[in-house]
């Protein structure tokens, strides 16, 4: 067609979404097979519906990252980071962070990603900007378990440093598609 407006899907764009929305498919699945085997796994309905909004939002904003940049390192890093935020979500409203899910203290959890969403906003999405929300989102995982152990509350240190570990492998993906200049 001529005048065809609708930017062609290349392969790279086809794979990654073929693996983010399979994946989510088989996050939201993984639980229903496990209840056929074990009574340790016991979802009930909203669980399986707040996980299906919780997966099409991440999904969405990886749609709007795929549709935004064609650059693979600022993609890679976008992937870091929404896989980062959406376990560290996740991991907070099922269990907790800090304790239990019922402590207060989790809290904190949802004021360190508020500062990653309005970070990317100030940053608008330019990869310089989000290698350093990266940064600070890192920054304020250790300042949680910093207060954490100030408070005599239990968050282990592996599950620190895994976040952590995110955050910084965002960062040095958004830098490194910075200095390509390719976002």
């Amino acid at each position: 067609m001529s005048g065809e407006t609708v930017k062609a899907v290349d392969g790279q764009t086809a794979v990654m979404r073929t693996v983010m929305w399979g994946g989510a498919v088989a996050l939201l699945l993984a639980p229903a097979v496990a209840m056929q085997f074990t009574s340790e796994v016991q979802w009930s309905l909203f669980d399986f519906a707040l996980m299906a909004v919780l997966l099409a939002i991440a999904c969405g904003v990886g749609e709007l990252v795929l549709r935004a940049s064609d650059s693979l390192t600022y993609r890679l890093g976008a992937a870091v980071a929404i896989g980062t935020t959406f376990v560290l979500g996740v991991g907070n409203l099922a269990v907790g962070l800090i304790g239990s899910e019922d402590n207060p203290a989790n809290d904190r959890v949802w004021a360190v990603l508020a500062v990653g969403v309005v970070g990317a906003l100030i940053a608008r999405f330019k990869p310089r900007g989000l290698s350093l929300v990266m940064v600070a989102l890192a920054a304020g995982q250790v300042g949680l378990a910093l207060y954490a152990d100030a408070t005599a509350q239990d968050l282990p240190l592996r599950i620190t440093v895994v976040f952590v570990t995110g955050w910084l492998v965002a960062a040095a993906l958004f830098d490194r598609a910075a200095r390509e200049g390719r976002a």
